[in-house]
């Protein structure tokens, strides 16, 4: 049997995303403050039984929540733009802006 190490680095990162993982809880977006930034932690494409979003793992305080964005954000999220967050090449903000009064939509931004 062969033991392989590896670097402590790799193993404090998986550590490090395990407790994210297991912290992380989903909110609604109605949950969220208006106009407060919300950085953005990671992003990903899932297939919800409704179809492919964006999930957004966003902090508050302190911990992760999780956001399944609106269907025509999630289409325009592509997945350079995940690539990027997900590397930390770049660092948003989500900004709940408040429901739509004509089409109770939900209303983001994201802020640099």
């Amino acid at each position: 049997m062969q033991l392989i190490f590896f670097p402590c680095r790799k193993r404090m990162d998986l550590a490090k995303r395990f407790e994210e993982a297991t912290s992380s809880t989903s909110f609604n977006i109605s949950s969220l403050v208006m106009n407060r930034l919300y950085p953005i932690v990671c992003a990903k494409r899932i297939n919800t039984k409704f179809g492919s979003t964006v999930l957004l793992s966003i902090r508050d305080s302190n911990e992760n929540v999780q956001i399944f964005l609106p269907k025509r954000y999630s289409d325009i999220v592509s997945d350079n733009d995940m690539e990027k967050i997900n590397s930390k090449a770049v660092y948003l903000n989500l900004v709940y802006k408040g429901i739509c009064d004509t089409s109770k939509s939900y209303l983001l931004a994201i802020d640099y």
